[in-house]
């Protein structure tokens, strides 16, 4: 009889444990629902503009999200409770209202990680309860993804380019849990990757996810080439324009980045008239022809000429004529083989007089044809100290010495 008692005693007190246990995952909830109770309320006043009101309601909020909290931590770590799937819902409730709202960030500044976590946790325990409870599980994930959104937008605006990619490589996971793909937050991630936070293996890893999603744009091809190309893999980054272009024949970006790795390579003989077919398809736009003129403009690439590039060089003058860069270019060009002619003149022997006269002579034709392209550079750009050393030895060859004077 007194085993029996005992038994019963002890059963009596288990359950006591228990029922206090499951008392804290109860408390959590009510203690979440006066918080949204006073949310409302404040939300009310703020239509009314009564700011006044609207804070001291959402003061009371946070005092109940912080029991909150204290009451589903300790369901969280208890053995009875821990294993539950309505615990971890109720913990992704409890942190998604503090991760919410700025006024109750300081509860917990790792509150949306954590609420994440916790609807991560309900479909590893019980996949019928997440089914059961799908609605309200997807409203949480899908508030939990524009969170990240807005959380990586903020660290991009202040330069924090490694957490804006983490944070939409969260995004897209978070919305995985709800077996949907959020391909435009990876696509971002990417974009981010490569161009501002140079994190270019995990910027194949996320195009790579993409292609196994099945997601067909051109900027996965774009990005899997660029960044393949700043790692030197030339084969991947050739591999990925060619399918790229495959797929996608009259996307520009491809087209352009096609262009890129070509002369990267130095294989501009290769890709020379899908250039020209941009500058004629494109002809308000300056750039193929800068392209195509500083390839003829190169004396290392076996396209060389010098007319050639004046004809695109004009071009580009002619489309944007307050381009410094084909002024630049051109007179450049000019300013080069006149020093080749005064060094050539400078190697003869001290008796060649009349052969290093000529020499010269030529020397200063193309010192006259640079003259104007560079003026025009530095009437555009006066303070690039380049153009301008450029010009005052152009002037000083030319025996401008007033002039020369005035840029010291």
């Amino acid at each position: 009889m007194k085993k029996v008692t005992l038994l019963l005693v002890m059963l009596a007190f288990m359950a006591n444990i228990s029922m206090a246990q499951n008392k804290e995952r109860v408390n959590a909830f009510n203690y979440s629902k006066n918080a949204q109770g006073y949310i409302n309320t404040a939300e009310q006043f703020n239509k009314q503009n009564r700011a006044e009101k609207a804070k001291k309601q959402m003061d009371f909020a946070k005092i109940e999200l912080t029991k909150a909290k204290t009451s589903i931590d300790m369901a969280a770590e208890n053995e009875e409770t821990k294993n539950d799937a309505k615990t971890w819902h109720y913990y992704g409730i409890v942190y998604y209202k503090i991760a919410a709202y700025p006024e109750f960030n300081d509860i917990d500044t790792t509150a949306l990680e954590k609420s994440l976590n916790a609807f991560v946790q309900i479909a590893m325990l019980d996949m019928e309860y997440f089914k059961a409870n799908y609605m309200d599980i997807y409203q949480h994930i899908n508030s939990i993804t524009s969170n990240y959104f807005n959380k990586g937008a903020v660290a991009y605006e202040n330069g924090d380019y490694k957490k804006a990619m983490e944070c939409y490589m969260t995004a897209y996971a978070s919305m995985a849990i709800i077996g949907q793909k959020d391909n435009e937050a990876l696509l971002i991630a990417a974009q981010i990757a490569i161009y501002n936070a140079k994190e270019y293996e995990t910027a194949i890893e996320i195009c790579n996810q993409l292609l196994a999603d099945q997601y067909e744009s051109p900027k996965v091809y774009q990005y899997l080439a660029v960044a393949n190309g700043q790692l030197d893999k030339n084969d991947e980054m050739l591999k990925y324009i060619n399918e790229g272009r495959a797929k996608f024949p009259e996307d520009e970006s491809l087209i352009n980045e096609q262009i890129n790795a070509y002369l990267k390579l130095k294989r501009e003989a290769e890709i020379i008239d899908q250039i020209k077919e941009m500058a004629d398809k494109n002809n308000d736009n300056s750039v193929y022809c800068l392209i195509i003129g500083t390839i003829y403009s190169n004396q290392e690439s076996e396209l060389y000429n010098v007319d050639s590039a004046l004809v695109y060089y004009d071009r580009a003058i002619a489309i944007n004529p307050t381009d410094e860069n084909a002024y630049i270019n051109v007179g450049s060009m000019y300013i080069d083989k006149s020093a080749a002619l005064i060094n050539k003149a400078n190697e003869l022997p001290l008796d060649k007089f009349k052969e290093y006269d000529a020499l010269i002579a030529e020397a200063k034709v193309f010192d006259e044809k640079a003259l104007p392209y560079v003026e025009k550079a530095y009437e555009l750009v006066p303070d690039d100290n380049a153009i301008r050393q450029a010009l005052r030895t152009l002037y000083v060859r030319l025996k401008m010495m007033d002039k020369a004077k005035e840029l010291e």
